[in-house]
């Protein structure tokens, strides 16, 4: 296969070889000048001195005779320009278009468009002209007339600013541009240059088609296309050929070189491969890759990626026995680890709130989340590991994972940079990543101590990669030094991110490799003029290859239609060129896309795709075209066994009678009965759930608000032995909202109440409080003597288990112990509606498990209550009761729950009515023990395993759920 640029450079050393060092060559890209070297090098039968060869951007700055300056310099240069029209301008809202405008700037430059004209065109009333000419004369909105006002300083700073670059002898791209194109003329008369030649260029500006024409009239120039019959034919829809058919026509060319038939004539295999997500093409690039290699060691190949991002994972993908490969493109800093700990530092310097103090004083607080994905980032953690391996530094080991955990245990939501310092022991980590911001001056500091830290752990060992990236980061830092270090006005933190990120996007590392090697990695706009045999070409969908439609301006769109600035269309027309191009040479073309998913619009086959499959390889029966579909084939299979079935070994069974020794609670006998692997991972693998800041009040933090509010209400009945009566309940309502505020403020910690669904979850448990005080108040129940809060509950069961005598502890925890009338009550609150229905169950039920429809966890946990205080009064009745005097054979035990959403019923209860063979009533405690003992035997028996409930509802909000596949 012959390639354009072998096919140029034997033309032109043929034709020019007595003058071939006199020559200046330009090409569409750098990429494309070093493989034009090189194919002119083949193509010389003798050595020879080379031509002047470099890219059409650097033949142009070079004849501007300008320095062209850098973008952030230049967006500072404009801001001062258009604060003498607009001194109110604001420079943080400034910044988030001025790289917008300067690109305007550019591209007007390039295009010779008529400033003047254009300004005229975009002026309030030719704009109100096109709009609606009704509207002549009529009174405008503050921000039409704001947008007009705009474009009118605008238009006094375009002038300034290329007044003031020229003074300097500086320029931006456009303007260097605009200046050759201008000075063509004078330029050549001054050129020792023997001849001008323009090779492959497509998608000329207006700037660029002048110098061409000018050199062309002078006869110093010559130009060479690369193009082809099917895109060049007259009146064909394909934008391939858009603009070389405009050249072709219009240019009056004496030749024009070079147009062949190949896409409509030559043998080519195309392979159309839709793959699930966008990772799996570059494990498919490789496979393909090496396909091609086996047939054929030395072929040519391209692996050409549209979208950049896909780079690592093509480069994980590249077989072993590829011995050298070239990446052209380099990998985007963006896509660095560094990036990414940086870009978490802004979150925690930009996502935090202003809070008032009890100061009186508003103090800049950091999120919580930001906090701790800084903190747990791998480069901090890999320097935490570094800080431990100190034994000078002792005091701070484990410093890291402390302030984590302190974050969590005390709930701080948000948390001020002076909290943050003193749980950090000041270490300068903790100064550099949290040290306040004020301006840009405060955050070069910053980024240069980060850098130092870091470069103390990753030059001690073979870290060569994380080396560059500290080094490449330095170089972009120290350059915004530079830049901002002679500035009076400082920029803020929102606008130097703004710039920081700027050069980042701009910054690629580099990789080394040989150049001419068999097997390149490039870019889409990287393959101009370039060809090859073998293409693997990624990501062709819609939105990718070709770009979506964007409108990158400040200018309406009418206005670049109508002076001939480039839209959409023209950048899908430069695309449709390269893709075709590309094509027109390459033997085995191998297309990737992603195919549909659910997403709406995602994973849409390229219109390039369709293109080739409904014209091309219609008109060309040499084109063996294969639509197919990329899966993964699955060789080693594992069998999995969905239950999970734990044996009661000796150990087990060990571990279960501890526990069981340390107290049945009603909680754990439930969790046994409804799920004994629940069990199982909560009470004898000690599985706890991992703690995590809770902004919100969730169910279980309201509950004990209530519990605490009526505890602290409570507590002093209980210590006095003084009955509750109406006096003291309107007491309490008095104090209710503070004493609910300061509940509130106990258990949250760190989550405010002042807004959001905490305030309304506040007067939620007020409203809820006055309502139950309001009953208890007007309810038969008083007086109310208080006998216990919040205390446990315990009876000793002895059990005969083989030949050993086992004490179990039956156990429980009540919210209240109460009297009232005749009655001694265990009561237990309940946040949740609790029904009296729910709570009607058979004794036989006790053994059951919950399901969807029927709760027995309640009347279980009632019956166990009122089994132990029934064993308590029995046995030690003024551990129950202390002073108050009691005729045991009077007085009734019961158990109830006091539902806080059910409020009406007031204290709902169960009957437990046992009941023999001989259907005569059973003794209470009695029957529960016999009960208890059934179900602790079935507890300590091997021959029923433990394993998971086959009930699914009992796992909807079970944190184990993950570890059994739920």
């Amino acid at each position: 296969m012959q390639t354009f640029l072998e096919l140029t450079a034997k033309y032109i050393y043929e034709k020019y070889k007595e003058n071939i060092s006199e020559l200046c060559i330009v090409l569409p890209s750098r990429r494309a000048s070093f493989f034009f070297k090189n194919a002119l090098a083949q193509a010389a039968t003798e050595p020879i001195w080379s031509p002047e060869v470099s890219s059409m951007e650097d033949f142009i700055c070079k004849m501007a005779k300008v320095d062209v300056i850098e973008p952030i310099n230049l967006q500072l240069e404009l801001y001062d320009l258009m604060r003498e029209q607009d001194p109110k301008l604001d420079f943080d809202q400034f910044v988030t278009w001025a790289g917008t405008l300067l690109d305007d700037f550019s591209r007007i430059d390039q295009n010779l468009v008529d400033t003047g004209k254009l300004f005229e065109y975009l002026s309030e009333a030719k704009a109100l002209e096109r709009w609606e000419p009704r509207n002549l004369g009529w009174t405008m909105s503050p921000a039409m007339r704001k947008y007009f006002s705009l474009w009118e300083n605008i238009e006094k700073t375009y002038h300034n600013l290329k007044k003031h670059l020229q003074n300097n002898k500086q320029a931006y791209t456009g303007m260097a541009f605009r200046k050759v194109a201008n000075e063509i003329g004078a330029i050549v008369k001054e050129s020792t240059c023997h001849q001008y030649i323009f090779i492959g260029l497509n998608a000329l500006t207006k700037s660029e088609e002048k110098i061409i024409k000018a050199l062309l009239r002078h006869n110093k120039a010559e130009v060479l296309f690369d193009s082809d019959d099917f895109y060049m034919e007259e009146g064909t829809a394909n934008r391939a050929g858009s603009f070389l058919r405009k050249y072709k026509n219009g240019w009056k060319l004496p030749e024009w070189r070079w147009q062949q038939n190949m896409l409509l004539t030559d043998d080519k295999t195309i392979n159309v491969i839709g793959v699930a997500n966008a990772s799996m093409q570059g494990k498919l690039a490789g496979q393909l890759l090496q396909e091609i290699r086996e047939q054929d060691k030395h072929a040519q190949v391209a692996i050409v990626m549209p979208d950049e991002t896909l780079l690592l994972p093509v480069l994980h993908s590249i077989p072993d026995d590829v011995p050298n490969y070239n990446v052209t493109m380099g990998l985007s800093f963006k896509g660095t680890p560094l990036f990414n700990l940086v870009d978490l530092l802004f979150d925690v310097h930009l996502t935090g709130v202003n809070q008032l103090q009890d100061t009186g004083y508003k103090v800049y607080q950091y999120h919580h989340l930001a906090v701790s994905k800084l903190l747990t980032h791998p480069f901090i953690r890999r320097y935490e590991l570094y800080l431990n391996e100190q034994p000078d530094q002792a005091e701070f080991h484990g410093l890291i994972q402390q302030v984590l955990d302190t974050i969590v245990s005390e709930n701080k939501v948000l948390i001020t940079a002076q909290e943050l310092l003193e749980m950090g022991k000041h270490h300068p980590l903790f100064e550099t990543l949290f040290r306040t911001w004020r301006d840009c001056d405060d955050i070069i500091v910053a980024m240069y101590d980060l850098i130092e830290l870091l470069r103390q752990v990753y030059t001690h060992g073979h870290n060569t990669i994380e080396t560059e990236y500290l080094y490449i980061f330095y170089t972009i830092v120290k350059r915004l030094d530079t830049i901002f270090d002679c500035r009076e006005q400082k920029i803020s933190v929102r606008s130097f991110r703004k710039f920081l990120y700027e050069l980042i996007t701009q910054t690629r590392l580099p990789f080394s490799g040989e150049p001419i090697s068999d097997v390149q990695i490039m870019g889409m706009l990287e393959t101009r003029a370039l060809d090859f045999e073998n293409l693997i070409i990624l990501s062709v969908n819609e939105n990718t290859l070709p770009a979506p439609k964007k409108h990158n301006s400040l200018m309406p769109y009418d206005v670049l239609k109508e002076f001939g600035l480039p839209t959409y269309a023209e950048n899908e027309g430069s695309m449709a060129y390269n893709f075709y191009r590309l094509l027109q040479r390459a033997k085995r073309v191998n297309l990737l896309y992603v195919l549909p998913s659910d997403t709406y619009g995602s994973g849409e086959k390229s219109r390039f795709i369709l293109q080739l499959q409904n014209d091309l390889a219609l008109r060309n029966r040499n084109i063996t075209f294969h639509n197919l579909t990329a899966v993964v084939e699955q060789k080693d299979t594992k069998e999995y066994d969905e239950d999970i079935v734990i044996e009661k070994d000796s150990a087990t069974l060990e571990q279960i009678k501890r526990d069981l020794q340390r107290g049945l609670y009603p909680s754990s006998l439930n969790t046994y009965i409804n799920c004994s692997l629940k069990y199982y991972f909560s009470r004898i693998a000690k599985m706890q759930e991992v703690d995590e800041v809770e902004e919100q009040v969730d169910s279980a933090q309201f509950g004990t608000v209530v519990h605490q509010v009526l505890e602290d209400f409570f507590k002093p009945y209980e210590q006095s032995g003084q009955p509750i009566v109406a006096e003291s309940i309107d007491q309490m309502l008095l104090e209710l909202p503070k004493q609910v505020k300061m509940a509130f403020d106990q258990t949250t910690r760190g989550a405010t109440t002042e807004r959001g669904l905490n305030y309304l979850l506040l007067k939620v448990a007020i409203e809820v409080l006055q309502k139950y005080l309001n009953t208890l108040k007007n309810s038969d129940e008083l007086p109310l003597c208080i006998l216990r809060l919040e205390d446990s509950l315990t009876a000793k069961l002895p059990l005969q288990i083989d030949d050993e005598l086992l004490e179990v502890t039956i156990a429980g925890k009540a919210d209240r112990i109460d009297m009232t009338g005749h009655e001694v009550r265990v009561i237990d609150y309940k946040t949740g509606k609790v029904e009296q229905n729910k709570l009607r169950v058979k004794t036989d039920d006790l053994r059951a498990p919950s399901s969807k429809t029927k709760d027995f966890d309640k009347p279980r946990q009632l019956w166990l209550y009122q089994y132990i205080l029934q064993r308590q009064l029995r046995e030690a009745p003024q551990t129950i009761v202390g002073n108050h005097q009691l005729d045991s054979a009077t007085i009734a035990a019961k158990s109830g729950i006091i539902s806080f959403r059910n409020i009406d019923e007031n204290v709902l209860s169960s009957e437990f009515n046992f009941v023999g063979e001989d259907g005569q009533p059973k003794d209470f405690i009695v029957a529960s023990e016999e009960l208890l003992t059934g179900i602790i035997k079935d507890m300590l028996n091997p021959a029923e395993p433990i394993r998971k409930t086959k009930d699914l509802e009992v796992c909807q909000w079970c944190p184990y759920k993950g570890i059994c596949a739920r």
